[in-house]
């Protein structure tokens, strides 16, 4: 490996691009890992602009022989994207769809292009790049050609070098190449070039033709092979196209600037069976006979992927297709013609399988909701695993064999025999329709026992896969974990050959050194280590379910869901920047490394980790979407509260805190002097230059009368009933919009209910989301105490305020050590809608309700999307096609986020993703419903168009008389 410079100079470099280089410690940090179980710090971090940019650095590299490591989304489970190297990130600018040719079926795009984006972009004109990893959401193609990946169709679209056309590359030297199909002919022409490229392809055919034997006998003979590099396409070929070489190659040989790639019809009608087995291995051996039925894929989840599903807060509610509780489940899919071919196919396997006496249930799903529902699982199944709670973890190590599938049952056998005899448990999933089943050892690599364990079970299952014809790397690639095995799985002459090709490309090893030509064993440069130890803090929140704070952080296991740019609300700030920074998983590795000592002596009070968590809106999308359910809000206001202790509140933090007990003092008879102070402009620029609030916004108006005061003066007006239903006080309703209370107390009149008012005090969500959690749980507690006082006597406690709702039934409990007090704020305090769905589906109440205005135009508030999710919006009401929910991620206001002059830009961006142009699209005089305090202000103020809470935007249907 080249020596590297210090990591001062690499300054140089921002005077030479247009785009970023990152290179200080936290920024280092943060992109130091991948998704695998490694960790080397870069030297420098680079986003180019534009294709120059990449040709500058790589001058200036070559020239200072500093190596050179291509990223993209960084989803590596075999850390190929990781190393002592300049990272050239491409995901955030060099991210562009160049060119689509319809007639032809291809695309050309930049190596940053996201594949979910570009098929996004594609499916009007019915085509799709058809290679699908389960992190499609996030993978840039770039990393997708260098990985090589492949999926869960690769049963009938193979990988990703099946469908490489050309490839626009740039040499470490500077030399720029153009490889596309060339013949025979072509080929020689361009070999007796007296260049650089003429070299390549000279020496590069030499090389082939002096293998060809080896290359035929040593190459796996399995499809799912992406190991070493694709010599083997080159063998029974005429038309020699070095893309293919590229392909795979992990950035070892050249980085990528332009791709083209052929593209694919979408398949006309689909269909997915999924089979349920008592036993896991009846699970693998039903394949070959479930193969002659031409699925499109065979995916299988084992008891561990089934329960964790079952319990993720996002993935739950799409598991209806689970029945009883299976050791294990194939997720078996159609493509076809006509629907009654994905059909009938589906339906003979299951009659083959029955007579067989293979499965127990084989519920079937056209293209649907329901079909969906099973892939959403699957595809969260890897997060899933590696989110298991506790110190031991599935790892990414041995999970990658290619088997040919007629000895894939006895191997999945011994395989587990072998972790058995290592103690050590496992977890499996993934494409057994093509020999690939991911069987994850579950360890925590912080002991020293369990890295001989990691060893120990890699090279006992080494020599299995050698033993079947296997292939060592079937999808994931070679990268640190498994480059050093390559000498001995492909013999020491074609390993030579490897070596050659790498000095042909690469001379000066610049080029991502370190993978496929090993420089390392599999246990070195662990993101762990027998020696990583966390510097402990004492804590606020509990962690319940975490089992630490310290735990919490490392649920996060760098698989990037985080990055995910359509669907979804995670992560907003992200999405807005496109930084690492500013993703879930770029905070998680930032409070990992800070806690760990890694950093700086400050560790967790460190202001630099202030600014790295600055941007996180507390949304809680991550809660939910992520598939380990990583909290970043809760880890968020523990760390704020530590920074408090250390460095104490800002006046804004004070005012933020306190607005609550401001809007206590100032609605009422204050409220109009009040409201016409904070709204002239000498106020509002006052404002901002002694606590930071934007001047553009106008603080939230008070109410001439708070709620609660009418609720006692119209007390006895309201409806008396037997059946009785709690509602709470929360501070906007009260203080700031009483007629959400009122519209709320006549809704549950409507339905029957005696309203009971809760005016017990704040649900502390100021306090708790910015980091006063002391206070919080001080005065919390007396509302709490209140309010069981209420749950006690049987009542449920309604919320309209979903931050509200969240404190209470969510934070709450995990800062209350009385587990008991903290059940009953879980089950017994409801969203209003929530509530009411519950009653109807019950029985408790025979009504249904109907949108005042025509139809409901629904934004649902981050934490309701998070926790409660929206549908019991739409599930109350009698006419479902009333429901209309905008495809919004976080509407970029999070309480005071959009209030602060440093974020109101970034504010508007996030809400102008999908949210604002979405409802400037809605006709005129149209209301949006939204039942967010927050969301109603930032919609109104950069969209003009009135907003309402659910409550006042629905009626109870009266009956015809």
């Amino acid at each position: 490996m080249p020596l590297q410079r210090s990591v001062e100079n690499t300054d140089e470099l921002t005077f030479l691009i247009k785009g970023e280089v990152l290179n200080d410690p936290y920024s280092l940090a943060i992109y130091a890992t991948d998704a695998s179980i490694y960790q080397i710090t870069p030297l420098a971090v680079v986003l180019p602009e534009d294709e120059s940019d990449v040709q500058k650095v790589i001058s200036w590299a070559n020239k200072n022989k500093i190596s050179i490591l291509p990223r993209g989304g960084g989803t590596s489970l075999a850390g190929q994207t990781v190393g002592a190297s300049i990272v050239l990130d491409f995901s955030k600018y060099m991210n562009q769809t160049l060119e689509i040719n319809r007639e032809e079926g291809w695309v050309r795009v930049q190596p940053g292009k996201v594949r979910d984006v570009l098929n996004d972009e594609l499916a009007p004109l019915g085509l799709h790049f058809p290679v699908d990893p389960a992190t499609s959401s996030r993978a840039n193609v770039g990393g997708m050609v260098g990985n090589n990946s492949s999926g869960t169709k690769s049963i009938i679209y193979g990988k990703t070098v099946d469908h490489v056309l050309e490839a626009k590359v740039l040499l470490a030297d500077g030399t720029l190449l153009h490889l596309k199909n060339k013949t025979r002919e072509e080929y020689k022409t361009v070999a007796k070039q007296d260049n650089r490229e003429g070299k390549i392809y000279r020496s590069f055919a030499e090389i082939i033709e002096k293998n060809k034997a080896l290359i035929e006998t040593k190459f796996p003979k399995v499809m799912r092979r992406v190991g070493g590099y694709n010599m083997d396409e080159f063998l029974h070929d005429d038309n020699w196209n070095l893309s293919k070489l590229i392909t795979g190659s992990e950035g070892t040989l050249a980085i990528t600037l332009e791709l083209k790639l052929n593209l694919a019809p979408l398949p006309k009608f689909k269909s997915v069976c999924v089979v349920h087995f008592d036993a896991l291995l009846d699970a693998v051996g039903a394949v070959t006979p479930i193969l002659k039925f031409k699925p499109s894929a065979v995916e299988i989840l084992d008891k561990i992927v089934v329960d964790l599903s079952r319990e993720n807060l996002t993935t739950q509610r799409h598991c209806h297709f689970i029945s009883g509780n299976p050791e294990a489940i194939l997720i078996v899919e159609f493509y076809g013609d006509t629907m009654e071919d994905v059909m009938d196919r589906p339906m003979a396997m299951v009659k083959d399988l029955q007579e067989k006496r293979l499965g127990y249930a084989y519920p079937l799903f056209p293209q649907g909701p329901e079909y969906e529902d099973v892939w959403v699982v699957r595809k969260k199944g890897l997060g899933l695993m590696l989110g298991i709670k506790g110190q031991k973890k599935p790892l990414a190590f041995i999970e990658d064999a290619g088997i040919p599938t007629q000895y894939l049952k006895d191997y999945i056998d011994r395989t587990l025999q072998i972790c058995k005899k290592h103690n050590t448990a496992v977890a499996m999933y993934a494409h057994v329709s093509v020999g690939v089943i991911h069987v994850r050892p579950i360890l925590d690599l912080r002991q020293q026992i369990d890295i001989q364990r990691l060893e120990d079970i890699a090279e006992d299952t080494f020599n299995l896969v050698m033993e079947y014809g296997g292939s060592w790397s079937g999808e994931h690639g070679d990268g640190l974990v498994r480059s050093s095995f390559n000498e001995r799985f492909f013999g020491k002459e074609l390993y030579q050959a490897f070596k050659q090709i790498k000095q042909l490309f690469d001379p000066a090893n610049l080029m991502n050194p370190g993978k496929i030509i090993s420089n390392q064993t599999i246990s070195e440069n662990l993101r762990y280590g027998a020696n990583y130890a966390d510097k402990t803090n004492k804590t606020e929140f509990l962690y319940k379910t975490e089992q630490s704070f310290q735990e919490s952080v490392h649920m996060c296991t760098g698989v990037g869901e985080c990055r995910k740019l359509l669907g979804g609300t995670m992560c907003p700030s992200f999405k807005a920047t496109r930084d690492e920074e500013h993703s879930t998983r770029g905070r998680a590795n930032a409070l990992r490394m800070a806690m760990s000592g890694q950093l700086d002596e400050e560790g967790l009070t460190s202001k630099r980790l202030q600014e790295t968590l600055s941007l996180c809106l507390s949304c809680k999308a991550c809660k939910s979407e992520c598939p380990s359910n990583v909290d970043m809000a809760k880890m968020k206001s523990e760390v704020q509260q530590l920074y408090f202790d250390k460095h104490g509140p800002s006046i804004r933090d004070k005012m933020i805190r306190d607005a609550p007990k401001m809007a206590r003092r100032f609605a009422g008879p204050l409220s109009s002097t009040i409201n016409k102070i904070q709204s002239s402009p000498s106020f509002k620029s006052g404002l901002e230059k002694i606590a930071g609030f934007d001047k553009r916004r106008t603080l939230p108006q008070y109410a001439k009368t708070p709620f609660y005061k009418w609720f006692v003066q119209n007390e006895k007006l309201l409806l008396k009933a037997e059946k009785k239903v709690v509602l709470f006080a929360d501070t906007y309703l009260n203080y700031h919009e009483p007629e959400i209370g009122k519209d709320a107390v006549k809704l549950l009149n409507d339905c029957g209910y005696e309203v009971i008012l809760a005016n017990v005090g704040c649900c502390q969500r100021p306090k708790i989301s910015h980091g006063f959690l002391r206070e919080a749980k001080d005065a919390g507690y007396v509302t709490i105490k209140e309010l069981v006082k209420f749950i006690d006597k049987g009542l449920k406690v309604v919320v309209c305020e979903p931050s509200c709702a969240s404190a209470l039934n969510d934070d709450f409990p995990d800062l209350l050590p009385d587990e008991g007090l903290a059940s009953k704020l879980k089950t017994n305090v409801l969203m209003i809608d929530v509530f009411l769905h519950q009653e109807m589906k019950n029985g408790v109440i025979n009504v249904k309700l109907q949108a005042k205005e025509g139809k409901l135009h629904v934004h649902g508030h981050c934490h309701q999307k998070a926790l409660y999710g929206t549908q019991a919006m739409k599930q109350t009401l009698a006419n479902p096609e009333e429901f209309d929910e905008i495809p919004s991620g976080c509407c970029g206001m999070a309480g005071s986020f959009g209030y602060e002059k440093e974020h109101y830009d970034l504010s508007e961006k996030i809400g102008d993703e999908i949210l604002f142009p979405s409802v400037k699209k809605l006709p005129e005089n149209t209301s949006v419903t939204a039942c967010g305090f927050s969301c109603r202000h930032q919609i109104g103020h950069f969209t003009g168009v009135k907003t309402k809470h659910w409550v006042s935007c629905v009626e109870v249907i009266k009956p015809k008389v």
